[in-house]
């Protein structure tokens, strides 16, 4: 059958779409429930296959949620910031992790047990909706990607993640906004799932057409409506 001429790929929701995890509520209530430990870059807290002991609340630094492909590429799917809940579901219902977390800096971790958050569940109504939200909007998230990795290039997939890091990290900078994050080639095709030639040819396209420009290895946005304007032209 013919498709119409005039289907449009769908907008994204960018509300829902972000690798840059964070509660936006009830962090305050859950960080009560657990024990806060530190913990030093590159501690893997859970291998893939295995049921964790805790779930945790990112309280600085941050965690990772990554695996390794075939050709042993890693690939990341998510970084879990400050006031992020981790591996709730898989210890409430005693799920094995099929990736994993680390941390990639120093980290403060809440550490909570799988009691202690049922039993918490049980008497305070506030607490089982800031779980169902934290579960809401990773699952939301996970298929605004899978939406993305459908409908998307790899330069339209490149300016999403550049503004979705300016917009946690970026600072106002001679009239640009510099992204205060190193952000690296690799971390960029590592994110995405494309290799990591192709995130390089698009980084330099939009190089030349004076979109972005790096700043002692930090990415700096020349016009942030601009990039907008440029990434919504590769959806028509």
């Amino acid at each position: 059958m013919k498709q119409p001429d005039n289907k449009k790929i769908p907008v994204p929701h960018t509300d829902f779409v972000s690798r840059l995890l964070h509660l936006p509520r009830g962090i305050a209530r859950l960080e009560k429930l657990g024990e806060k430990k530190e913990f030093p870059r590159n501690h893997l807290l859970i291998q893939a296959g295995e049921k964790p002991r805790y779930c945790y609340i990112v309280k600085y630094g941050r965690v990772v949620a990554y695996e390794y492909t075939l050709n042993g590429e890693e690939r990341i799917y998510n970084f879990n910031e400050q006031n992020s809940l981790l591996l709730e579901a898989n210890l409430l219902f005693d799920y094995a992790s099929p990736i994993c977390f680390k941390t990639v800096q120093p980290s403060e971790l809440v550490c909570i047990d799988k009691e202690t958050l049922l039993n918490t569940i049980r008497a305070d109504p506030e607490v089982s909706m800031d779980i169902m939200q934290s579960l809401a909007m990773k699952f939301l998230s996970s298929m605004e990607q899978i939406r993305h990795a459908n409908f998307h290039n790899a330069g339209w997939k490149i300016c999403d993640l550049l503004l979705m890091f300016a917009d946690r990290y970026g600072v106002p900078y001679d009239g640009k906004i510099l992204i205060r994050e190193k952000i690296s080639q690799q971390l960029l095709s590592n994110l995405l799932g494309i290799n990591r030639v192709t995130a390089v040819r698009a980084i330099k396209e939009l190089k030349e057409m004076s979109l972005i420009e790096q700043i002692n290895g930090f990415y700096c946005i020349r016009d942030v409506e601009r990039l907008r304007r440029h990434q919504e032209r590769m959806l028509q």
